[in-house]
């Protein structure tokens, strides 16, 4: 695991390892190979191989092309809250929202999210097949695996739209010359399948760093709450009433938010009553957000000036977002990531989201007041004043309208701004991408469309 960018190979070339140590070079774009890996049979023998390779799918999300990096930055630079102030010119690319097929973060974030479902089709395929296993490792590691094969498919549908969805363990070219793009109705059919195992097997309680069945209901809430806003939805007040009844069973006991804001984004991701599921960095397997969101580092992006004037007087989620960095030709730090090397564990989903999920959902549903209520949460838990429905806000669209600016702020620099805003249609007005809606959707990777010939290019690409 390396601190800096690490790149993987195309999704045709992943292969599932059981040893998962690496070497890389150096200048800031990395390839990353594995110095040593075993045959399919000899991986999995007994609890303790089944565990390692539970922990390499682990390692997968740690990649720095994944939740050691982009999962937060290409949420935040396609869409209006950072812009890129760097070198790598395939960054700004994404800032202005003219990407290319050979985008080079858009390949690296969609192989790696590919490897970490790869790696836990390793599992799923072979752990049932293993009697040495215990039947409580085995439930254990099979659950979670279905936890972050269900993660990866659901940001692939969010940022692809109709995506590959692999269930078997890809060893070569050969296998995915076959891929399709599955419709996005039967991604989230198996997304939410996945969840079904996840929350049924995993035994794993209290260690948010591993998925739990917690984890499972929360992420549940996620990919109900992303469905019922899809385009020609017939069932979405169905879609969202559950997402509500969801959410209401992540926050049973805990439906407040008392850790001072600061405190989830220590630099040693020091536990909180708020943890839902985090990856877990140190300082030899660290994130890269710090390096790009300071000017101490290669300070490839910084905070919006849009962002930073969206924040309330007083609203401490300000003071730890954006701060003036001191260098004029690029005024501001992302400084919610500032642990030098990059030793927070990241948020996955955390305990404030499953409150605007629900805050949304009764939006939606018409249930205005009570919507108020919940976000007003996140409000107060900032420093400001909570709104009244009749006074600040008087209509559903007003109400709506709050909940995506909460959303904003508070989860600002996680990487969740782009998928609102396709997710509310609200890419094209906000960006100014008129003549090229296509945007709106990342594109397929080049070489992985030549490696498939099945499948096809997102519009506009």
């Amino acid at each position: 695991m390396t601190s800096l960018k690490t790149r993987t190979r195309s999704l045709a070339r992943l292969a599932a390892l059981a040893a998962l140590a690496a070497t890389a070079a150096c200048d800031g774009i990395l390839q990353t190979e594995p110095v040593t890996s075993l045959p399919q049979d000899l991986m999995i023998q007994d609890a303790a191989t089944a565990t390692a390779s539970l922990n390499g799918v682990y390692d997968a999300l740690q990649s720095g092309s994944y939740y050691g990096l982009s999962a937060q930055l290409v949420g935040d630079l396609a869409a209006d809250n950072t812009v890129w102030s760097g070198t790598f010119q395939y960054l700004g690319e994404m800032q202005t929202n003219r990407m290319q097929a050979d985008n080079q973060e858009v390949t690296a974030f969609w192989t790696a999210i590919y490897s970490s479902v790869n790696r836990a089709n390793l599992i799923i395929d072979k752990v049932p097949t293993v009697s040495a296993i215990p039947e409580p490792t085995r439930s254990d590691v099979m659950g979670q695996a279905y936890f972050v094969r269900a993660l990866g498919f659901h940001n692939l549908v969010k940022y692809w739209g109709p995506v590959p969805i692999p269930t078997k363990v890809t060893t070569g070219p050969d296998e995915s010359k076959s891929y399709v793009r599955t419709p996005v109705n039967d991604v989230y059919t198996q997304v939410l399948k996945d969840l079904d195992s996840a929350q049924a097997l995993t035994r794993n309680t209290t260690n948010t760093r591993f998925a739990t069945p917690t984890a499972a209901r929360a992420l549940r809430a996620r990919v109900l709450f992303y469905r019922a806003g899809l385009p020609g939805n017939a069932n979405s007040q169905a879609d969202y009433q559950a997402a509500l009844d969801v959410a209401n069973q992540v926050l049973a006991g805990r439906d407040t938010l008392v850790v001072p804001y600061a405190d989830l984004f220590s630099a040693l991701g020091s536990n909180t009553t708020e943890d839902i599921f985090r990856v877990a960095f140190n300082a030899t397997e660290s994130n890269g957000l710090s390096n790009y969101y300071l000017s101490v580092g290669r300070a490839e992006v910084q905070p919006s000036a849009e962002l930073d004037a969206a924040y309330p007087a007083g609203d401490i989620r300000r003071t730890v977002t954006v701060r003036p960095s001191g260098v004029a030709s690029r005024p501001r730090n992302g400084t919610k990531w500032s642990a030098r090397p990059g030793t927070e564990h990241v948020h996955v989903i955390r305990l404030a989201e499953v409150v605007l999920i629900k805050a949304e959902a009764l939006a939606r549903l018409n249930r205005l007041p009570e919507a108020v209520a919940q976000y007003n949460k996140v409000r107060v838990r900032a420093g400001l004043a909570p709104h009244t429905f009749g006074n600040e806000v008087t209509t559903q669209a007003a109400v709506i309208g709050q909940i995506e600016l909460e959303r904003r702020l508070e989860l600002a620099l996680e990487g969740d701004r782009w998928p609102d805003l396709v997710r509310l249609g609200r890419v094209i007005p906000v960006k100014g991408i008129q003549d090229r809606p296509g945007q709106a959707l990342f594109p397929l990777p080049i070489r992985d469309l030549r490696v498939s010939p099945q499948l096809t290019q997102n519009p506009g690409y």
